[in-house]
């Protein structure tokens, strides 16, 4: 304020220092959110490559477990940080269809897998398949007439085999067709449901 009280009007140089600070201030704003979105890109990237994987469910072949068309989460770093056990669901790159597949662990390393009489014998002793849907299992072999599983084995599994089957039995592609699968060949392990 100037005597009198009048205000002094802002000279062209204060006036253009004042709208270079505002620019910067939205420069600077500007750079902090393509930063932000840099580093969201970033991480997105590393956990759907390192961490997780999206899994696109085709076919019915882990029917009713799993059904067509579901999309789902599965862990990449499990399966070298943690063990693979029996029943774990894992996917799998089928090289002769050249896709991926979604199927359960049956057989690790070492064990003798055979199936007779739609049961599951390891090493010679009965292993319940708990995870089988005991409705939609009578319902395909009409009502027990006819076998789920077909018989096969007995197979011997290597050091480095797993022996992966498809819950729905009568359609699934899995070892009993393409034999064991090497735990390299196991892209990731578990599944988390997450639509359709």
């Amino acid at each position: 304020m100037c005597e009198g009280g009048e205000y002094m009007r802002p000279s062209n140089r204060q006036m253009e220092l004042r709208k270079d600070i505002k620019r910067s201030k939205w420069k600077l704003e500007m750079l902090k959110l393509l930063r932000l979105v840099f580093s969201l890109t970033l991480a997105l990237y590393v956990c759907l490559t390192c961490i997780v994987r999206i899994v696109y469910v085709e076919g019915s072949s882990m029917y009713p477990t799993l059904e067509n068309g579901e999309m789902g989460l599965t862990g990449i770093l499990s399966r070298y940080l943690g063990h693979i056990e029996r029943f774990d669901i894992v996917t799998t790159y089928d090289h002769e269809e050249q896709k991926s597949l979604t199927k359960r662990i049956i057989g690790l390393p070492g064990e003798t897998i055979q199936y007779r009489d739609d049961m599951l014998y390891i090493n010679g002793e009965v292993v319940d398949e708990y995870f089988l849907d005991e409705r939609y299992k009578s319902k395909q072999t009409n009502h027990g007439i006819e076998k789920f599983t077909s018989d096969f084995g007995p197979l011997v599994l290597g050091e480095d085999e797993y022996f992966l089957c498809g819950d729905n039995r009568r359609v699934s592609r899995d070892s009993r067709m393409f034999g064991a699968v090497k735990r390299s060949d196991i892209i990731s392990k578990g599944l988390f449901v997450i639509g359709k």
